[in-house]
């Protein structure tokens, strides 16, 4: 794998490319983040995940080091930058910045997942922050396409994921 540029929670705000999608869940934040915290659930629901394994070291918090491998996308080791379980009414966040990679497409990225309350249910709202390679610039379109897709995909396979009725 090959490091990427390091960075912390700011470049959620700065990155050169920035992907949102909100999605509702009807579960309660506090299913979803439990669904999002251990590596070996997103097998269930994120499409294109084929593993998912927590590194050596702390795990659950800030600082744990986490390693996935997508199919198409590649593998990419992580680490988080944010552990918020959400309690008591207060929202949670879910952050990682990929620390090495064997994609071609970004020298830098992180992830965000914010869990909020929302009515019966929770809302969850997703940032990718990226900055391209040049190769990634080249195939910005179809990316950014394909990126708000699989994570629209992935939103909607957690909400059937955690509802007892599917």
């Amino acid at each position: 794998m090959k490091p990427m540029t390091p960075v912390d929670l700011t470049f959620l705000d700065s990155a050169p490319l920035r992907l949102q999608v909100s999605h509702h869940l009807r579960a309660s934040p506090e299913r979803v983040f439990a669904a999002l915290a251990p590596p070996a659930s997103w097998l269930e629901w994120f499409p294109l995940m084929r593993a998912a394994e927590w590194l050596p070291g702390p795990v659950e918090c800030v600082g744990a080091r986490r390693r996935v491998r997508l199919t198409v996308f590649g593998g990419f080791d992580e680490v988080f930058l944010a552990w918020e379980v959400p309690a008591g009414g207060n929202p949670g966040r879910y952050t990682f910045a990929m620390t090495a990679s064997t994609s071609p497409l970004a020298s830098a990225m992180a992830e965000d997942y914010r869990v909020l309350a929302d009515g019966s249910g929770t809302r969850i709202d997703w940032t990718l922050a990226a900055t391209l390679t040049p190769l990634g610039k080249v195939g910005r379109p179809a990316l950014v396409g394909v990126m708000r897709g699989l994570f629209g995909r992935a939103l909607r396979n957690l909400d059937a994921h955690l509802d007892p009725r599917t």
